[in-house]
């Protein structure tokens, strides 16, 4: 089940169960990480109970209760149907064709404009940046080795911190006064046995062959003005039946038997060709890291 992510941002469902005012234990997992939250409440005299879900980010979950698993993904459209509609008809219309309009932008832009949870699994290369690969904005939790190090609910409980670079390019352990980064990794020489007793140093950032799993907030806190247009013209275009694709990209026509000649477009885009241009500077060239 689609729950759209609107102001006032409250993500309340209704669960049917077998008892009426019955206390019932329930649990919330995250499917973006895998952490589990839960509670309990007392059904109502129809059987059903009320919980509320997380919707700061967009994303998937998953309620256990009554012996019952039940699915809801939260999303934000792209344009809020309340915004577009006087009545329940036809705000249910518009969140209709939104979301066939969002689906369209988001087989352009495939990482679509959402804000998540984000999981990097990786290791350390002994540097004390770790490159990223995403449009990450905060760090939530460092794990060192399957150890927490690091949680930003609770970050003067832990003795290091980490954030994002200035430019978005890295996650950094941060350091208190000034600080020369090293330009690549640590040259590390085996050194003989001794009998003087071990020989032991410390490294800042992430240290070579540890398994680090970070968590951080991904993607679009506040969606583009652009893409809100975009969306707005394709429902637009989908609500008035005008997204006929040989509308806009005819390169030949001739009245004679009606023969038309279409351009490679049609396959291509999401039949506005102002849309497309809009969406165009969102493509990447490289979409994932690789070896060429």
């Amino acid at each position: 089940m689609e729950i759209l992510r609107v102001p006032s941002y409250s993500s309340v469902v209704s669960i049917d169960v077998t008892d009426a005012s019955t206390e019932y234990s329930y649990s919330i997992k995250d499917m973006a990480d895998l952490s589990i939250s839960g509670g309990t409440v007392t059904s109502d005299s129809n059987a059903s109970v009320s919980i509320t879900l997380p919707s700061q980010y967009d994303g998937q979950y998953e309620i256990t209760i009554d012996d019952e698993e039940h699915y809801y993904e939260i999303v934000r459209p792209y344009s809020d149907p309340n915004d577009h509609g006087s009545t329940a008809s036809e705000i249910s219309e518009y969140a209709k064709n939104e979301e066939l309009a969002r689906a369209i932008i988001d087989s352009i832009i495939t990482e679509g404009f959402y804000y998540r949870k984000k999981v990097i699994q990786t290791s350390g290369f002994g540097t004390d940046y770790l490159p990223l690969w995403c449009d990450a904005k905060k760090v939530l939790k460092v794990y060192e080795n399957n150890v927490l190090i690091y949680d930003s609910a609770n970050a003067s409980e832990y003795e290091r911190n980490f954030e994002i670079t200035k430019d978005k390019t890295a996650i950094i352990e941060t350091e208190a006064g000034a600080i020369n980064r090293a330009e690549g990794a640590s040259l590390l020489i085996p050194i003989a046995s001794s009998d003087q007793g071990v020989i032991d140093y410390y490294s800042r950032g992430f240290a070579r062959t540890a398994d680090y799993i970070i968590i951080v907030e991904d993607g679009y806190k506040r969606l583009p003005g652009d893409i809100v247009r975009a969306s707005e013209l394709l429902v637009d275009d989908i609500s008035c039946g005008k997204l006929e694709y040989y509308k806009r990209y005819i390169e030949d026509y001739n009245t004679d038997q009606f023969k038309l000649k279409f351009n490679s477009g049609v396959f291509e885009g999401t039949g506005n060709i102002i849309v497309d241009k809009i969406l165009s500077k969102y493509l990447k060239s490289i979409q994932t890291l690789g070896v060429l």
